[in-house]
């Protein structure tokens, strides 16, 4: 399952999130080739709520897990791959467009794969332990995210 929506979030409210990872940087970690900030419950909880309804709509048995705000530089990439088996969703929202690659990408089945084009304020969730993904390297600029995972009850 991959469920897309355009104009999730406001230019605005992207823009706030990239403001508040950039002001909690020191709070950042490094995660192989990006940057991330971890959330604390509660921090961005109105966007975290309008999320959370989505998810439980598509499946009321899972829970939020992990929320957290990722920087991918020039030159970062992730390689294709499945989450742990106990994930039900991964969601992301892109931040900002004004960046180019950083396309995240799917294999649905043996011979189909989709690429979703980066838009601000977009919303993916999709089935992350039973589907194939990646994003693709960020050739130039700076791509911000937000990322949440959902776990089974």
């Amino acid at each position: 399952m991959i469920f897309t929506k355009r104009k999730f979030l406001s230019e605005e409210d992207c823009k706030k999130i990239i403001d508040l990872y950039n002001n909690n940087i020191h709070y950042s970690f490094k995660y192989d080739t990006n940057s991330t900030y971890p959330l604390n419950i509660g921090e961005i909880n109105g966007i975290t709520d309008k999320i959370k309804n989505i998810c439980y709509k598509l499946n009321n048995s899972c829970n939020l897990d992990t929320h957290q705000i990722v920087m991918w530089p020039s030159g970062s990439s992730m390689d294709p791959h499945y989450d742990p088996e106990s994930d039900v969703f991964s969601c992301l929202v892109y931040l900002n467009d004004d960046y180019f690659g950083g396309e995240t990408c799917f294999k649905t089945n043996f011979f189909i794969n989709k690429k979703v084009k980066p838009e601000t304020g977009k919303l993916i969730v999709f089935s992350n332990s039973k589907i194939l993904h990646w994003v693709n390297e960020v050739k130039n600029g700076t791509r911000y995210t937000l990322a949440l995972w959902f776990v089974s009850k």
